[in-house]
């Protein structure tokens, strides 16, 4: 079978699949603002938010191991996006409402899959069965929004939550495993592994799309796209998303290490005035690195660009990891380290 063939079989596929899409959709407009609501529940945004409030308010060394969980994640998904190089919804069929939009391929679902991660980590940590009832509701209200608000068909979203499903399956046995053989070494050491696991991940995404260097992207999935979404043009074969979760967990690790060697585990405990203003405070430099340096460094697709956004985000994540404890410390909203190193 010719390659034309295979693209117009996958896409006559996937049209009919859209008729999952058209069934919410058709349930009336006034879902869109609580599918909206549940979509935000996996956002870069929220993210922001959660994480640092779990690694400063709540768990360090837990919100530390999820956020590793989910930076992995993240970037699985993306290769995993290049890898499938599949439309989405309102690429192939114009009758689709596109009440939100995406610029890369959409299987699998990153949504489904990290809300399963995010949400299901988080069941196990609180175990609570009533808990747990309530992160199943989120993670399958997630994905079900997706389908509603046009972004993916309903098989990205399955293969999504299997996909999470199986993540966070190998997570909870390695988590301790990788932890013993890691702790022991040395500072510079732990740094030295992590940094190569961010390159091992980047350089895994460049390999998935130098694979597609043959493929052309049907003309008409940009033309349906930028009928639905003009401001939103499709940009599939980005490498940001991967370049993001690598520096993100580069920057964690290297603080998380540095710190809890230097100090010990950060307390993240302390009454509700303490850990409101630490988050607040926390929160301003995180939206500065995020926000004020995303608007000075260049967002291109070149070495520069990507080497700036690698350290950006490496900045960030040290500033959660380590920066912030270290100021709170010191502004005496957390209590000092009880392992804290005297140089003697």
């Amino acid at each position: 079978m010719q390659l034309t063939e295979r693209l117009n079989l996958m896409s006559d596929s996937l049209f009919a699949l859209t008729a999952f899409n058209e069934f919410f959709q058709n349930l009336g407009s006034w879902l869109t603002l609580p599918m909206e609501f549940f979509s935000f529940l996996w956002r870069e945004e929220f993210i922001m938010l959660l994480l640092p409030a779990i690694y400063w308010c709540w768990d360090a060394a837990f919100g530390f191991r999820l956020s590793a969980l989910l930076m992995f994640g993240n970037a699985v998904n993306s290769i995993f996006k290049l890898a499938f190089h599949a439309p989405r919804p309102y690429w192939i069929n114009p009758e689709i409402q596109a009440y939100s939009a995406e610029s890369s391929f959409g299987m699998p679902s990153g949504h489904a899959q990290n809300s399963t991660l995010l949400w299901g980590r988080l069941a196990v940590a609180i175990r609570r069965k009533w808990v747990t009832a309530v992160f199943v509701f989120i993670i399958l209200m997630i994905g079900i929004s997706r389908i509603y608000l046009g972004v993916h068909f309903i098989s990205d979203v399955v293969v999504g939550w299997l996909i999470g499903a199986v993540l966070l399956w190998a997570a909870l046995r390695l988590e301790k495993p990788i932890a013993a053989w890691l702790g022991p070494k040395s500072v510079p050491a732990q740094i030295a592994w992590a940094l190569l696991f961010a390159l091992l991940v980047i350089l895994l995404g460049i390999a998935a799309r130098l694979a597609l260097a043959g493929w052309q992207m049907p003309v008409e999935w940009a033309a349906n796209a930028s009928l639905q979404a003009p401001d939103e043009p499709i940009a599939p074969f980005a490498l940001e998303g991967i370049v993001t979760a690598s520096g993100t967990w580069w920057g964690m690790a290297a603080g998380y290490a540095w710190y809890t060697r230097r100090f010990g585990r950060f307390d993240a405990g302390g009454d509700l005035s303490k850990r409101a203003l630490r988050f607040s405070l926390g929160l301003i430099v995180v939206l500065i690195l995020w926000f004020g340096l995303g608007q000075i460094f260049p967002r291109n697709e070149d070495v520069l660009s990507f080497v700036l956004r690698f350290a950006r985000y490496a900045l960030l994540g040290a500033w959660v990891s380590a920066g912030a404890p270290w100021v709170f410390v010191r502004l005496k909203l957390a209590n000092g380290p009880a392992l804290a190193k005297t140089g003697k």
